[in-house]
């Protein structure tokens, strides 16, 4: 028993999705992700949390192929993973009842080595999951061009997983095309929010204080660009703002002392000014991170608020619940039977 995951874009949510819907299978669970993308440490971060929630044992290099396409795209030579991929998800596959193998950011993305969705699920004979969000528009469109090229390849798409959204406007007309609707999954901020770790990781800064409080969530960015009095005021309009990250430079003591008072969960410090001793003394006794970037200000916080939460096994109970309402876990079942 198998299923391919894919999508229609980068973050559209097929590990999240994935992982709802192996938790509900009674069986063993195994994974394989061909094409890694979301590497830690040279290990991608999908296969390490799929190995910690299902138990698996296998070696974390054996889950990808491939780490480097955007090497590879730019080499003359052109390697071709067809030949290894079915060999590699005969050995993954070996001791398990159901198989989840996810593609990379989207239903094309790696076609050059063979590894794009339609071309995996032809070559191991895997019915497809397509994962979507967007406007209902772009959902449509999206989908549509993911069922033709699964019918290129002689593949299957089983249906669609419409993410962050509470309703469906076009089903009428994907069901037109033959496209089922197999789940619509609403938005959850629990899963949306950051924590200071996640923004850490984004901005590729350096923790220089307050590492015991790297776990606390974000959910506001502050720029201290303004005079202290300033604001103060603004803080106070704002109802001095919980779970807050502070960014300002590391030459405006007054703002990392008012981030301080304000209970902030994060600092960020812009510019090539460390803060002073007591200021770092401070961020450990409170817990509260401090992270030295080489950003502008503006653009520091510009990715604080674009950076999302990283899933972790932590998520994985409220994913299973949000899998369990939201999407028909006995249609797919019985699709990835066939």
């Amino acid at each position: 028993m198998s299923l391919l995951i894919t999508s229609t874009g980068k973050s559209a949510g097929k590990t999240m999705v994935g992982l709802g819907i192996g938790q509900h299978y009674p069986g063993k669970v195994g994974f394989f992700k061909p094409l890694g993308t979301n590497l830690d440490q040279g290990i991608d971060e999908d296969v390490m949390l799929f190995r910690d929630v299902f138990k698996l044992e296998e070696d974390p290099q054996l889950f990808t192929l491939s780490q480097n396409y955007d090497r590879i795209i730019h080499d003359l030579k052109k390697t071709d993973f067809t030949a290894v991929l079915k060999t590699r998800y005969t050995q993954l596959s070996r001791g398990k009842d159901f198989m989840i193998t996810e593609t990379a950011h989207t239903v094309s993305y790696g076609s050059y080595t063979g590894l794009s969705a339609p071309q995996i699920a032809s070559v191991l004979n895997c019915p497809g999951l397509l994962i979507a969000e967007g406007t209902p528009e772009k959902i449509v469109d999206k989908s549509i061009i993911a069922d033709h090229c699964f019918n290129v390849k002689g593949a299957h798409l089983m249906g669609v997983v419409i993410n962050k959204a509470s309703t469906c406007e076009k089903e009428a007309q994907l069901q037109e095309r033959g496209i089922s609707v197999l789940g619509i999954i609403p938005e959850s901020t629990a899963l949306k929010t950051p924590r200071c770790e996640d923004i850490l990781d984004s901005l590729d800064g350096e923790l220089i204080a307050g590492e015991e409080g790297l776990s606390k969530k974000v959910e506001t960015t502050v720029v201290g660009a303004m005079t202290y009095d300033t604001a103060q005021r603004t803080l106070q309009r704002m109802e001095f703002p919980q779970h807050s990250v502070m960014v300002t430079g590391g030459n405006r003591a007054d703002m990392q002392l008012l981030a301080f008072d304000i209970k902030s969960s994060l600092l960020v410090l812009t510019g090539d000014t460390y803060p002073s001793v007591a200021v770092l003394a401070k961020a450990d006794e409170l817990e509260i991170p401090v992270i030295m970037v080489t950003y502008d200000t503006m653009t520091a916080a510009s990715r604080c608020e674009e950076t999302t939460a990283r899933l972790t096994s932590a998520h994985a109970p409220l994913i299973k619940e949000l899998v369990a309402q939201h999407v028909d876990l006995e249609r797919i079942f019985e699709a990835a039977e066939k």
